[in-house]
């Protein structure tokens, strides 16, 4: 299955609006390959058109144009592909007065799912849920309901799951606790993890590569790591710093670094650093401290997004 491509999407465009000069183009021209296995962040600023194109990806809504393809089977030729897929989608919904395992029991008959016992105490447990299921929702924290959410999208053992801001509104131990579920879903039990999510610093921790899309487009596509060190940076601690960057400004690119009096950033090229140094020393400049820096995928999505709108969401 590792070899396999999971999702393939081509030349997807999606509009709504009949009339042209009242349309709203809300994907444009979007090419995509997730091999299966990974886990696959999808990022964007909030109307960059990453629920319509997930909406998409699961036959409920259709394309103005373009094609989708999950496991090699087109999504609308083939609608029997969905049965491989399992989804959590704009947050769980459930009803509060039930428990959780009757929950998953009914979403169970009303999805024509034919399942023996055993599968819900499977699904429980994967998403830790077991001791907690005899208690009613209504008393769940919002952690729980996610993860409950995340047993019901399990439930036919799907080869794709596609989590929709699985980590919306948890505290950091439940954001680091759906973290540890979703890797351990790739990592153990093989399933591929469309994941869309506004936690930069989780997507960062828990995914191999991460599409950025922006008003409707694909901006940029690759693995985090590559992302992340695609810029050449170096942290310079000088005094006086804002004579420091104006020596240096001109021949490299210079940042105040936030949240520090005395550090700027500098973008150079290998082996360039002892110049920039030299250049400091030689305008009587005090040089404390030089480091390597490596930004954050948060600095690069803001990079790449111009900043426009660019609230995750």
């Amino acid at each position: 299955m590792s070899n396999t491509t999971a999702i393939r999407i081509e030349n997807l465009h999606k509009h709504f609006g009949w009339r042209k000069s009242k349309r709203v183009q809300a994907v444009k021209n979007l090419n995509l390959e997730v091999a299966a296995g990974q886990v696959y962040g999808f990022l964007g600023p909030n109307g960059a058109g990453k629920t319509t194109t997930i909406r998409v990806l699961l036959d409920l809504i259709r394309p103005s144009q373009g094609d989708v393809y999950l496991f090699g089977k087109h999504v609308q030729r083939e609608r029997e592909v969905l049965s491989r897929v399992g989804s959590l989608v704009e947050g769980a919904s459930f009803y509060d007065f039930l428990s959780g395992r009757r929950n998953l029991e009914i979403f169970a008959l009303t999805s024509n799912l034919d399942l023996p016992r055993a599968r819900f105490d499977e699904v429980l447990k994967l998403v830790d849920m077991e001791a907690r299921s005899v208690r009613r929702v209504k008393g769940y924290s919002t952690g729980m309901k996610q993860r409950l959410g995340i047993a019901a999208a399990m439930l036919t053992d799907p080869d794709l799951l596609i989590l929709d801001e699985p980590a919306n509104g948890l505290d950091p131990q439940g954001i680091s606790e759906i973290r540890a579920l979703v890797r351990r879903l790739a990592d153990q039990y093989g399933k591929t993890i469309f994941l869309s999510s506004h936690q930069l610093g989780e997507v960062e921790q828990v995914c191999d590569r991460v599409a950025i899309v922006n008003k409707g487009e694909l901006v940029r596509e690759g693995r985090v790591a590559d992302l992340v060190t695609a810029k050449a940076q170096f942290r310079i601690r000088a005094n006086p710093v804002e004579r420091a960057m104006a020596v240096i400004d001109g021949h490299w690119t210079t940042t105040p670094q936030a949240g520090s009096d005395d550090a700027l950033l500098v973008d150079v090229a290998d082996g360039e650093t002892p110049l920039v140094v030299k250049r400091l020393v030689d305008n009587n400049i005090q040089v404390y401290e030089v480091s390597p820096h490596r930004q954050s995928l948060e600095d690069y999505f803001l990079s790449v997004t111009e900043g426009e709108n660019s609230h995750v969401g």
